[in-house]
């Protein structure tokens, strides 16, 4: 399970709501349920953490 991205995913959720989400797995091309069945990897989890950042500064 890609608990790294699950986390990346709830931190989004809590300061961006449900379109702050919708537009990380837009971004990604990762849904939520996609994540908990991957693996970690470091260049996912990187991936994912960039698009978290800008959403989460657009959202500011």
């Amino acid at each position: 399970m890609g608990e790294k991205l699950v986390r990346i995913f709830e931190i989004v959720s809590e300061q961006a709501g449900l379109k702050g989400r919708m537009e990380l797995a837009t971004r990604t091309g990762i849904s939520l349920s996609r994540a908990t069945q991957i693996k970690d990897t470091d260049e996912i989890v990187k991936r994912m953490k960039e698009m978290a950042s800008s959403i989460l500064d657009k959202s500011s």
